[in-house]
């Protein structure tokens, strides 16, 4: 690309020249010298001539011109003889590949040789503890629980009342079997805490849903009885034992003369005809607060 036009002549600058008029080092008149020695006879530039550069056709200001030399276009002499070719530029694409190249085979031998330098010098590893046994649910209980679940069993064995009272079978007392109730094949009646446990074994699974409909219609009732109550739901005992229905109910109960509130709490199998429930003296034995059954229920259902 051509450099651009320069002035002919000092008169093309604003305030003659491209240099200052005065102070300072390339005066363009007056008695200034330039830094070979002589005053100029004209402005600093050329009025004629090509190229671009103050000591274009002037002498080399840097030292006497040698014979043989010639000038160059910016002013600088090179001495006569060969001329010196270039040196091709070096293949960029080749020297990245080299560079690339040395880098991973690097690497790899840095890893290998660290990984074998590990392997040697780490310490061996101890061979892990043998696993502790694990103690099955009647080593974890105590003397008393172990001989209520010896005592509390016969009372349900040949029955389909074994999953269902199994998570209460170590804390029940007084457990007996009296004569069922209509489209019952197996009533355990047990006390717990001062409360009654009852596990019932129906002839059907429609025996045990009529049963449950009797507790739904007292479930409505409780909402006055015994404020607080849980509404109905299917679901899952904490243990995962069992999954039915669920249900808080209430009624009341005269008994020589005093009539008092029963609170009661249902749940059931979906798969077979079996359902438990607890009951308790809503004031005397739960202090007129859903929660101690509820925690009884949480921990053994």
């Amino acid at each position: 690309m051509s450099p651009g036009p320069h002035p002919a002549s000092p008169g093309s600058y604003p305030s003659g020249g491209p240099f200052p008029t005065s102070g300072g080092p390339h005066p363009t008149s007056g008695g200034g010298s330039y830094p070979g020695g002589g005053t100029p006879s004209g402005p600093p530039y050329p009025s004629s001539g090509g190229g671009y550069g103050p000591f274009q056709g002037a002498p080399d200001p840097f030292g006497e011109k040698q014979e043989g030399w010639t000038d160059t276009p910016y002013g600088f002499a090179a001495p006569p003889g060969r001329r010196i070719e270039p040196s091709p530029p070096p293949q960029r694409s080749r020297l990245f590949v080299g560079l690339l190249a040395g880098l991973v085979v690097g690497l790899l031998l840095f890893g290998a040789g660290g990984f074998f330098a590990g392997r040697a010098t780490a310490p061996k590893a101890e061979a892990a503890p043998a696993p502790a046994p694990t103690s099955t649910a009647g080593d974890s209980l105590g003397v008393f629980e172990q001989n209520q679940v010896a005592v509390n069993s016969p009372d349900f064995k040949g029955t389909a009342l074994t999953t269902l009272a199994e998570g209460w079978l170590p804390y029940l007392s007084t457990c007996s079997r009296p004569k069922p109730n209509g489209g019952e094949k197996v009533r355990v009646r047990c006390t717990l805490d001062g409360m009654s446990a009852i596990f019932v074994e129906y002839e059907s699974v429609a025996e045990r849903d009529k049963a449950r409909v009797k507790a739904m219609g007292q479930a409505v009732d409780a909402r006055t009885l015994t404020p607080g109550v849980a509404p109905a739901a299917e679901r899952s005992t904490p243990s995962g034992r069992t999954t039915g229905n669920y249900l808080e109910y209430a009624y009341r109960l005269t008994e020589g003369g005093t009539t008092r509130t029963v609170s009661g709490m249902w749940w059931d199998d979906a798969q077979t005809p079996v359902a438990g429930y607890l009951l308790a003296y809503w004031e005397e034995g739960l202090g007129e607060k859903w929660e101690p059954m509820r925690d009884l229920w949480s921990r053994y259902a």
